[in-house]
């Protein structure tokens, strides 16, 4: 079976080593036009606050302080309120000075946010304010697109239907197959009227030509916020790859090499989940702490692995999707194994796996200790489904009900 293993030692030697260069510095705030912010969340940039808690500090009158133990990384504060609300904008700031101090404004002003104190945070900003599409001209496209938008001028007639149909439909496997034409619309920019897809066009190579000059930068200009911006970029812009990569291997993987972004990005860059490579070993728990490894459940069958959260309505939608189809192939070779990305216990585990009725063994993700979201590249997301061959190759990522049954029933029967 083939599958990618995870040098653990390596990897544990190699943070001990870096999380030495730890420093505690002072975090002092002032929060302008903001009456109904009370908290504000600090955590590293990056960290899920679903599964892994932020450090929680209030504001009263206006302002707030904390000392903070800080590794040399970014790190992001959230107003708590923007959080709860599922609408945030986090400000990202480097501990790279004794005291960092900061003026924030509400989110539609936050382009007056000032962060003072250290290089990195310097750096950062005049970046944020070079480097960035926030212009006349991109602005005015990005008006005219919205202005298409709400006129109805935007979509053209063939994405009109298919969204009309993704309004209207409750079976759950067809709907799931019109959202994956849809996304497959949208990522290859089919999806427009003629009118729009030529403003989209002049408003992508405006933004690659930004990005390429970012890019220069900071491969000339090494430093932990142009690292940041690396990673950043490489976490949420599927675009640029090649460039990231080669910046990433030739400079910061030099400059950086026992930094958790340097770990986390050759996971990205070399390690990818894939349709065609092979999967990911990791070993979990299970609901009594009993230690699995996952090659050792899987070994010889087509499997499942289903990550998913008690927290993430779309993933336990998915998982009891399978139920039937689990039923159906488990006799002929067929398994699942769950993994649940739970905070501090599995409380919530118990309930969902009770309510739902998973039939198969789950284990237990907490607090991201095993890193298992990050190596199968759902770091953001509260799970993905991933079906494995006999030989340990990714034969589908996030499979539809219909295209599970439909390779199971190729390979099984």
């Amino acid at each position: 079976m083939k599958y990618i293993a995870i040098p653990v030692l390596l990897v544990f030697a190699e943070l001990t080593t870096w999380a030495q260069s730890s420093r505690t510095i002072v975090v002092e705030g002032r929060v302008v036009d903001r009456p109904y912010s009370h908290t504000v969340l600090i955590s590293p940039a990056g960290q899920d606050m679903r599964v892994n808690h932020p450090q929680e500090v209030p504001i009263h009158d206006g302002r707030f302080q904390l000392t903070l133990e800080a590794q040399p990384q970014a790190y992001e504060l959230t107003f708590a309120e923007e959080w709860q609300n599922a609408c945030w904008l986090p400000v990202v700031f480097f501990p790279d000075a004794d005291t960092i101090r900061m003026t924030l404004f509400p989110m539609d002003s936050a382009s007056m946010n000032r962060i003072d104190g250290g290089p990195d945070n310097a750096y950062f900003a005049t970046m944020d304010s070079v480097y960035t599409c926030r212009t006349p001209v991109f602005m005015a496209w990005d008006s005219l697109q919205q202005s298409r938008y709400m006129n109805h001028t935007y979509y053209n007639a063939e994405a009109v239907e298919l969204l009309d149909r993704i309004d209207h439909e409750e079976d759950r496997a067809t709907l799931d197959s019109l959202l994956k034409i849809w996304d497959a619309k949208q990522k290859a920019r089919t999806h427009m009227t003629p009118e729009a897809t030529a403003t989209d066009r002049l408003m992508c190579a405006y933004r690659d030509s930004v990005n390429g000059a970012r890019y220069e930068h900071i491969r000339r200009h090494p430093s932990m916020a142009g690292y940041y911006w690396l990673y950043n970029d490489q976490m949420f812009n599927p675009s640029g790859r090649a460039v990231r990569e080669e910046i990433y291997r030739t400079v910061y993987a030099v400059r950086y090499p026992e930094h958790p972004y340097t770990k986390q990005l050759n996971q990205m860059f070399y390690h990818r989940i894939e349709t065609g490579k092979p999967f990911v070993d990791f070993e979990a728990p299970d609901l009594d702490n009993r230690m699995h490894r996952l090659s050792d459940k899987i070994a010889g069958q087509i499997a499942l692995i289903d990550l998913w959260a008690s927290w993430c309505g779309s993933c336990r939608r998915n998982s009891m999707a399978v139920i039937p189809i689990y039923n159906e192939f488990k006799d002929k070779g067929f398994t699942v194994v769950g993994v649940a990305r739970e905070s501090d216990n599995t409380d919530a585990m118990r309930r969902a796996i009770e309510k739902d009725g998973y039939p198969w063994l789950n284990l237990a993700e907490l607090n991201d200790r095993a890193g298992i979201w990050q190596l199968y590249g759902v770091s953001n997301a509260g799970g993905g489904q991933f079906l494995v061959d006999r030989d340990g190759t990714v034969l589908a990522i996030n499979p539809t009900a219909a295209e599970l049954r439909k390779i199971l029933s190729e390979k099984l029967n």
